[in-house]
Parts: structure tokens; C-alpha cells; sequence
């Protein structure tokens, strides 16, 4: 065979193997570059993805951050409500406190004084009349009762005072039965406050005067004042109306009570 036909051969033969390689070259390249687009549009995809629900956790995360500050705002106002409130009923505690400090230092005045008042008033009981020393008597007995409040102490002692206020600003009449030498006898008493008090019995011819003294009135004979005792005392009952005035002596004593 002719060389030159044999080189063409063999030209032609490794030219066509050499464009077969090229184009599975090219094939390969293609198949690359098609892997590279499908690989670059799935990550865009997924990027797009992640950039709307990332976008719409932001808008979550907004509006819970927006709501939440709502409520820290809130809570901020409670807080500062409560702060003052707080403040304010500290103020007044405080106050409490001190008019506490003030009534217990007051209180302390008071018991510290109650046991000469209490006294005072034993030595001035002694020379109550007997009507209102009836009335006091359950009173008076429990003046420095032991474990006693000191309010309801000093509650004693008001008490008989307003007793003793009432009594002085009236007249009282009693029966009652007294004696004159060996005899006993029922009398009308009318007694003017604490001052002085005079008696007659029912005829008008036995009468005088009391007068205050310790432990018991001090009775002065006088029946020359029966009558007008008698008719005052009848004026004063409404036994004998219209009532006019009775001239009746009165006897003012200085008496001294206690120490």
C-alpha cells in the first residue's frame, strides 16, 4: 500500500479520535456547567428563602419587641404607682409612729399621775353626802384596782367626778331616818348640791341642817327652821303649788381635804 495513502489513514484515523476526545471534553464541561447553574440557582432559592422567613421573623421579632416594651412601660408605671404609694404609706406610718410615741408618752403622764388623783378623790369621797356617796361607793372601790388599763382608771375617776358635777348643780330630796337623843326619827332631807342640806320631819317641828364633814355630815339642830324646811321641801314635790321662796340660813365652812 502506498505510504502516503497509509499516513492519510492514520491522519485521518487519530483526527477523528482527537475530535471524539474534544467533544466528550465539551460534554463534561456542559455537564459542569449545567451542575454549577442547578447548584447556584438552588442556593439563590434558598437564600430567597431564607431571606423571606428571615424578613418575616423580623417583623415577629419587632412586634414582640414592640409588645414587650408596652408592657415594660406598664410594668415601669405599676413599678413607680407602687414606689409612691409606697412612700406615701411610709410617710404615714412614719406619722403613726410618731403620734404612737406621742400618745404612749402622754399615757405614761397619765398613769404616772393616776395614783395621787386616785388618792384625791378617796379624801374627797369622805365627805360626799350620803346619797351620793350610795351611788359612788361600787366606783370608789375599785379606784388602783390592780392590772387595770390606765384608760379605764382614769375612766373611774371621770366618772365620779361627773357624778359629784351632777349632784352640785340639782337639788335632791331624800327620806331618811336620823337620830335626836334617844329617838329616831323619819325626816324629809333636801339637800342644795354638796354645800348644805336641811331636814324636817313631816310636822314641821323637828328640823335643822347638815353640813359637810368627813365620814358623815355634821347635823345641826335648828328647829326653829322645820317649818320653812318643811314648806320648801312641800313647794319642791309639788305638793303645795305655786312654789315661792323660803328664806333658809346656809353655813359656809372652810374645810381642808388631804395633805
Amino acid at each position: 500500500m502506498n505510504s502516503k495513502i497509509l499516513y492519510g489513514m492514520a491522519a485521518l484515523i487519530a483526527g477523528t479520535s482527537l475530535q471524539a476526545q474534544d467533544q466528550a471534553a465539551v460534554q463534561k464541561e456542559i455537564e459542569l456547567a449545567r451542575e454549577v447553574i442547578e447548584s447556584y440557582v438552588e442556593t439563590r432559592q434558598k437564600i430567597a428563602k431564607e431571606e423571606s422567613e428571615w424578613a418575616s421573623y423580623q417583623e415577629l421579632t419587632e412586634r414582640r419587641i414592640s409588645l414587650y416594651s408596652d408592657e415594660v412601660a406598664d410594668l415601669e408605671a405599676i413599678i413607680k404607682e407602687a414606689e409612691e404609694q409606697t412612700t406615701s404609706a411610709e410617710r404615714e406610718i412614719a406619722g403613726i409612729r410618731s403620734d404612737i410615741r406621742v400618745l404612749r408618752s402622754a399615757t405614761q403622764v397619765v398613769t404616772d399621775s393616776l395614783p395621787a388623783l386616785e388618792q384625791k378623790v378617796r379624801e374627797l369621797y369622805a365627805y360626799f353626802p350620803s346619797p351620793l356617796k350610795d351611788k359612788l361607793t361600787p366606783i370608789v372601790q375599785k379606784l388602783g384596782a390592780k392590772n387595770m388599763p390606765t384608760s379605764d382608771r382614769m375612766a373611774l375617776i371621770i366618772g365620779v367626778l361627773n357624778e359629784v358635777d351632777k349632784f352640785n348643780t340639782d337639788f335632791t330630796h331624800i327620806t331618811d331616818e336620823i337620830k335626836i337623843g334617844n329617838e329616831t326619827k323619819l325626816v324629809d332631807v333636801l339637800y342644795l348640791g354638796v354645800a348644805v342640806a336641811y331636814y324636817a320631819d313631816k310636822e314641821g317641828k323637828t328640823g335643822g341642817m347638815l353640813v359637810p364633814a368627813e365620814k358623815e355630815w355634821q347635823m345641826i339642830e335648828k328647829d326653829e327652821l322645820a317649818p320653812a324646811v318643811h314648806q320648801a321641801i312641800l313647794y319642791y314635790t309639788n305638793e303645795i303649788k305655786p312654789a315661792m321662796m323660803v328664806d333658809l340660813p346656809i353655813e359656809i365652812k372652810d374645810l381642808k381635804i388631804g395633805n
